[in-house]
Formats: C-alpha cells, structure tokens, sequence
C-alpha cells in the first residue's frame, strides 16, 4: 500500500514538472513570436512614417545606454547597414578613447537593430554597468571582457555574435540569463512613439500647366505637406501632348503648388507651375 501510495505521488510530482516546463515553453514561445511580430512592425513604420523617423526613436531609446547622441546614431546605422562602427567615451578628465568593430551579423532590420540594443543594455546592467564605456559596449555586442561594477572581471560572447551563430532571441536572452518581457515592452513602447508621427505619403501625382498650355501629369515621392504637397525632388513626367515634353524639378509649397524650372521641347522653354490635385 505504501508503494502504491509512494508510486502515485511521484507520477503526481513527475506529471507536474512536466506541466511547469510545459507552460514555460509555451511562454517563451509567445514572447519570441510577439517580439517577432514587433519587430516586423518596427520595419514597416519605415514606409509609412519614415526610415530617418525610425532611425531617430531608436537612437533617442538608446542615447544615454550609449552614453551620447553621436553613439546611439553610429550604432543604429551600423547595425542596419552592417558598417563599421566606431564608439568614444570622454572620461571625467576630459580624456577621449574609441574603438572601431563591425557587426558579424551583416544588415539588419530596424526591429532587430532595437532588439540588440536592448538585449545588450539588459546584460550590462545585470553586471552593474549602466553606463559602458565605448569598449564595453563593444563586448557586449561583439564580445569581449568588462569589468562589473564590483570589480570582477567578466567574459561576454556577444549578442550579435550569438545572433549570427543562428540563435533566436529567446535563445539569447535564456543564455543570459534573463526573458524577452523588458525588450518587449520597450519595442512597443518605442513602436507607439513613432505611429504617432504623422504619416508620410508618396505616389501622388500633380498636373502640370507648362508655358503654351501644356498639361502634364508628374509622379511625385518625399515629404508631404499639411495640404498635400511634396517637399523634394521631383519631375514632369510624361508630358507628351504634341507640342513636347515637361520637366520639373523643385519644392512644393504647403497650398500644393510646385516652383520650378522646366523645358518644353519643340514650341516653347520657359516656367512650369505645378497645382497640386
């Protein structure tokens, strides 16, 4: 009766530890596909709101992390572009050091940039270190030696080198020791912050009235205006109506109208006024 009894609880113990490695697997999966589904979201902010948008959050999320400006915007276009990064530190002193590496993982997108940032400002400060210095840094994305803040030495893989070794970032986070939660939160945090900027348009079209009553239609992308109109480059296109062809360049102004110079072939040269439709 007692090994019965002893059977059972241990089949109970036993069906219950596999429940809680159940439940966390499946947690941890979760938090992978959100980030995912995040970072995905991150990227595709860049069409609707602006890849200097973008950019600018995550530099802004990353700035004292990096301990200045010029350091969060190195490593933010390093990492998208997989370039050469270069990081300085000024010491109390007013001493300056820097160091130079490239990420292993080549380019990556926005969401992934964030990811990280965010996974390497998480291991530096659970070793004390909230404010690295450009070498630190460095090793806690490329890998390296750090000194904690109780003056231990400490011997870091790397996340981009853990990411370029096919690791997910559950699988990162997990190996250092911590979860995905904080990164989340962060990443829609900063994914809010830049659906709140006004969106940018592109694609419209304008006619164009050249001189001698030629209309053209032009194709236009950049900024847009408070009334729809493009701040940048822009050009006549196809402008054929028997008399020749229109090409504007110039800046729209915010009622629609574009000032420009443009050429008529065959009849006349002369202004291009754009009305913005």
């Amino acid at each position: 009766m007692k090994r019965h009894i002893a059977s059972i609880a241990s089949t109970l113990i036993f069906t219950g530890a596999l429940s809680i490695v159940a439940t966390a697997t499946l947690a941890a999966e979760s938090n992978e596909t959100t980030l995912t589904t995040q970072a995905r979201q991150t990227d595709s902010l860049t069409s609707t709101r602006g890849a200097a948008v973008v950019s600018d959050r995550i530099s802004s999320e990353f700035s004292g992390f990096a301990g200045s400006t010029a350091n969060s915007d190195a490593l933010v276009a390093g990492l998208r572009n997989g370039t050469a990064i270069t990081l300085t530190t000024t010491d109390a002193k007013g001493a300056t050091t820097s160091t130079t590496f490239t990420p292993s993982t080549g380019k990556m997108g926005y969401g992934n940039v964030f990811i990280s940032l965010a996974l390497a400002k998480q291991q530096l400060a659970s070793l004390g270190i909230t404010q690295p210095t450009a070498q630190q840094l460095q090793a806690a994305l490329a890998g390296g030696t750090v000194t904690t803040s109780t003056g231990k030495t400490a011997t870091l893989t790397g996340v981009l080198q853990l990411r370029s070794q096919g690791m997910g970032w559950g699988q990162i986070a997990n190996s250092l020791g911590f979860k995905l939660g904080p990164v989340i939160s962060g990443i829609k945090a900063a994914n809010a912050q830049v659906t709140a900027q006004p969106a940018v348009k592109t694609g419209s079209s304008t006619t164009v009235t050249a001189a001698g009553g030629n209309a053209a239609t032009r194709s236009e992308s950049g900024i847009v205006t408070g009334a729809g109109g493009h701040v940048g480059a822009s050009g006549a296109d196809a402008a054929n109506m028997g008399r020749g062809n229109a090409y504007g360049r110039g800046i729209v102004t915010g009622t629609g109208a574009a000032a420009g110079q443009a050429s008529v072939g065959g009849a006349a040269q002369g202004r291009a006024v754009g009305k913005g439709n």
